[in-house]
Parts: structure tokens; sequence; C-alpha cells
């Protein structure tokens, strides 16, 4: 009888324990209001099986992370977004591009034309890209900041446009994909040649011998006229 009894309590345990390990992160009570989360119920979150979040939870969680930016370092951002996405789909390479960074992201056109740059990116996945204009303050002294911007990228195909500065016809931008920055440009025209004769000065060259011509010939007139003069004058004395 005692066994019995024993037993009974082993087995009741067991069942309790049993149940207990059951238990799943669907189970738990989480927060489907925004303003009921905090920083750390995301993170708790996040370390779960997407799939064992009610879906009103990934909502709350992803409407406060939209709302909270700050609340996270750049990294966790980065898993959240992840992880509330669907698993993406794997992408290949498109058949022509101009630039492939790693991570599956690559630049399939791109043009810098009348002070603007678009780019055109195909990703794998999310993606924050930084472009920045490498030609601003190329003509100032000291130190200058130079300008950038950052983009989200979704996957698939994103266009972004931004403005730049432009210098005899070209434009030079760099592209930054998780520390790896390639820089995009064009043929720089050439300066406007100018004249190089010493003599443009006096109308060139044949504007100049005409003038030494002329000068010559004045001074040949005059001593002429001053020797016949002088000529003249001792006859008559």
């Amino acid at each position: 009888m005692q066994r019995l009894l024993v037993f009974s309590m082993v087995a009741a345990v067991a069942l309790a324990m049993g149940m207990g390990v059951g238990l799943t992160a669907a189970d738990e009570d989480w927060p489907t209001d925004q303003d009921d989360l905090e920083r750390g119920d995301v993170l708790e979150a996040i370390e779960q099986d997407r799939e064992d979040v009610p879906e009103d939870a990934r909502t709350a969680i992803n409407n406060w992370a939209t709302s909270n930016p700050d609340e996270l370092t750049d990294d966790e951002r980065d898993t959240v977004r992840d992880w509330l996405r669907t698993e993406p789909a794997e992408i290949d390479a498109p058949e022509e591009f101009e630039v492939e960074f790693s991570g599956g992201v690559w630049i399939t056109d791109y043009s810098l034309e009348d002070g603007e740059a678009t780019i055109t990116f195909e990703t794998s996945r999310y993606q924050r890209v930084t472009v920045s204009d490498a030609l601003a303050g190329v003509d100032q002294d000291g130190a200058v900041q130079v300008p950038s911007e950052t983009h989200e990228l979704e996957r698939g195909e994103t266009t972004i446009s931004t403005d730049v500065r432009e210098m005899r016809g070209s434009s030079t931008v760099g592209v930054t994909v998780s520390d790896t920055t390639v820089r995009l440009s064009t043929e720089m025209q050439a300066p406007e040649q100018q004249d190089e004769n010493p003599f443009r000065h006096f109308g060139g060259e044949s504007g100049l011998f005409s003038g030494i011509i002329m000068t010559v010939g004045l001074a040949v007139v005059g001593t002429a006229h001053v020797l016949r003069s002088e000529d003249s004058g001792v006859i008559e004395a």
C-alpha cells in the first residue's frame, strides 16, 4: 500500500512536470498593446521562435520598436526587424549588376547627372545603406563634414535618389553597406583649353609682327624726314 502511494505521488509529480514542460512561448501572456511593452519584453520575445508569439503580440512589438527607435541599439533594431519578417526566400544574383556587396546586396544600375545620384539596389533581405557625397567641400579649406544619407532597403528592388555636388560635369558618391564602401563616379571633363600663345595680348603672332613692321616703317620715314630736313638746312646755309 505504501509503495502504491509513493508510486502515485511520483506519477502525479511527473505529470505536473510534463505539463509544465509542454508549455510554449505561445502560452505566455504576451502584451498585445505597445504601451504595455518595455525594452526587456521585446528582447525576450525575439529570443523565441517567431511563430510561437501570437500575431497581435508581434504587431505590438512592431509598433513599439517603430515608436521607440532610441530604446534599442542598431544591432537590436536590426534583429527585431529580421525577427518580425517571415524568413526571406533565397534570391539569386541578378543577371546583370554593377556592384556586388556581401550579404546579398547588389547595385544593378546607377546614374550621376545634373547634380543628382540615382541608385538601384537588389537585396535578398532588409539592409541599411549609406550614401555620401564625396565631392562636397572639395574646394574648401580645413575640415569639412561630408554629407550623407542613410536609407533602409526592403527585400527586392529599391531605387533611391539624392542630391550631390557636381564639378566639371562629374559627381562622385560613396555607398556603404555593412562596413564596405564603394565609390561611384562619372568622368570629369577636362578644363577649358586656354590660349597659351604668349603673344595673345598683342593680337597673336601676326598682330605682333604687323605692329613691328609698322613701327619700323614709321621709324624709317621719320629718320628720312629728319635727314632731309638737316640736308636742306646745310644747303641753304
